[in-house]
């Protein structure tokens, strides 16, 4: 059984990936902790606005289990922060904690949003 708990009161965050069609949105956090994965359901869009990475969200923070849960996100402020994304792929690059960042990429890969991490390397950065 899953354990559940509100970690408290409202949280600011930038939204790193978002997909309307699925509902789903990955946050970073305003305390630099974990991330904050959203998942609406059919019937919730995402704070009734369309959020897209770069947006400024306001949201409430619970924890189930190990991962921490976006419930109800707001929209702030549209592109506050639109390189974010980037920037952090950027810099996980220079220090080797995700491969090169390719210009040009195939279609599989720019569909998927997925960056690979070399996880020992990761290890050594922190």
């Amino acid at each position: 059984m899953s354990e559940k708990f509100k970690i408290g009161g409202n949280m600011y965050g930038v939204v790193l990936w978002s997909d309307r069609d699925q509902n789903r949105a990955v946050i970073w956090c305003e305390d630099h902790g974990d991330l904050a994965f959203y998942r609406g359901d059919e019937t919730c869009s995402l704070g009734g606005a369309d959020i897209d990475p770069g947006d400024l969200v306001q949201f409430e923070l619970d924890e189930v289990s190990d991962m921490r849960v976006a419930q109800k996100p707001k929209l702030v402020a549209q592109e506050s922060f639109p390189t974010l994304s980037q920037d952090l792929k950027k810099a996980g690059a220079r220090l080797g904690a995700v491969g090169e960042i390719r210009e040009t990429r195939s279609p599989r890969d720019q569909n998927s949003g997925v960056v690979p991490f070399d996880r020992t390397r990761c290890v050594e950065v922190a």
